[in-house]
């Protein structure tokens, strides 16, 4: 453990605990030192600011698992590293070498925080996780702290970008398991606990105890998300404007209000358009091919990219092609998004980037893909 490490953690977490409080509103049970170390601490996914939510409640330092996009962000990842060392982790992959610098710090006495999706949800919904988690905290033979983020997705939404908007934001653990019941636990099991914890419907909590969201531009970008009109069907006709959506084809006009609901739209919700979205690309994904009219493939490689090609974008159960790259989508192993607009996945050995034109929805590709591998 490193004392540099500790001490500007113990340093840095009263700031960061009294910056969610105030920016955020942000209300956390806290975590008693007590608590014998080492750690995994698992956390549902819901802001880019997940970080500071959970680090407020724990004044024991531990590291935190990132994206790997963040240690290209020149002298302000220098920085982070410098006073956190984050651990990282390539979205769009098996994770494999993740997972053994997580055991590595966890067998040296380390404790660790991760967020079991990987990437924040898009419609307020706890997201699936990798299946190795459970075998991963199994192997790591120390104590499992879950953790849960209640009214992030209000808050800031995954498809509205950054801004904030302030209502009822508080997490805390759930549950503390010791190594001695870990250890009488299959993986399937502590899997299934994990689900069970961090389990988070936002508009299910929301519609049992309604609470506004205050802020400016509430629908704007929503079509980062909805890129199929949920009344007439058709593909990137939807533009947001402040508080409304509406679609240039067939005239649909909706409003999205404080509360985060929806009206003048075929459904209440954000979560049930975006569910019936993934109903419809679900149905016919063998059969679909999405594309964008520009788009700018790299090749990351220790966190330097290499530029391989800027040109049109299509993506089928074929291949995915970008201007005369042509990969075979069965060597597509994984693909995965960072914010709303960037994709990056893995095939064969390489490591890519994948950036459609600003007018373009990236996210149907990453639901194209899911649908295609099921």
């Amino acid at each position: 453990m490193s004392k540099k490490h500790v001490f500007y953690y113990s340093l840095l977490q009263p700031l960061v605990a009294a910056f969610a409080r105030i920016a955020f509103g942000y209300r956390c049970e806290k975590v008693s030192k007590d608590i014998p170390g080492p750690y995994i601490v698992l956390s549902n996914h819901t802001t880019d600011f997940d970080m500071l939510f959970v680090g407020s409640s724990f004044r024991k330092q531990m590291y935190f698992v990132g994206s790997e996009h963040i240690a290209r962000w020149g002298f302000l990842y220098k920085l982070i590293d410098y006073f956190f060392a984050p651990i990282m982790r390539y979205k769009g992959t098996t994770a494999a070498s993740t997972v053994m610098d997580v055991l590595r710090k966890v067998r040296g006495g380390d404790n660790i925080c991760l967020f079991a999706e990987g990437a924040r949800c898009w419609d307020g919904v706890t997201a699936s996780f990798l299946p190795s988690t459970g075998k991963m905290v199994k192997s790591a033979k120390c104590s499992l702290i879950t953790y849960r983020i209640e009214g992030g997705y209000f808050a800031s939404p995954r498809w509205a970008g950054s801004p904030i908007r302030r209502g009822r934001m508080r997490g805390g653990p759930v549950n503390i398991y010791t190594a001695e019941q870990l250890a009488a636990m299959s993986p399937a099991e502590i899997n299934a606990a994990i689900a069970k914890d961090l389990h988070e419907d936002a508009y299910e909590r929301q519609l049992a105890s309604p609470v506004p969201y205050k802020g400016k531009k509430l629908a704007e970008h929503m079509e980062k998300l909805l890129f199929l009109c949920p009344k007439c069907g058709a593909q990137e006709t939807l533009s947001s404007k402040d508080d409304t959506v509406s679609c240039s084809a067939c005239g649909l006009s909706f409003r999205y209000d404080r509360f985060g609901m929806l009206h003048g739209a075929p459904a209440d919700t954000v979560k049930a358009l975006a569910a019936q979205q993934h109903e419809l690309v679900a149905k016919s994904a063998a059969n679909i091919t999405y594309r964008s009219h520009s788009a700018v493939l790299k090749k990351v490689a220790k966190h330097q990219e290499t530029f391989v090609c800027e040109g049109p974008l299509s993506m089928n159960a074929e291949a995915l092609t970008c201007g005369d790259v042509v990969i075979p989508f069965r060597d597509i192993s994984d693909l995965t998004m960072h914010g709303y607009q960037t994709l990056v996945f893995s095939a064969g050995s390489e490591y890519y980037e994948l950036i459609p034109a600003a007018d373009t929805n990236a996210y149907k590709f990453h639901l194209l893909y899911q649908a295609l591998k099921g």
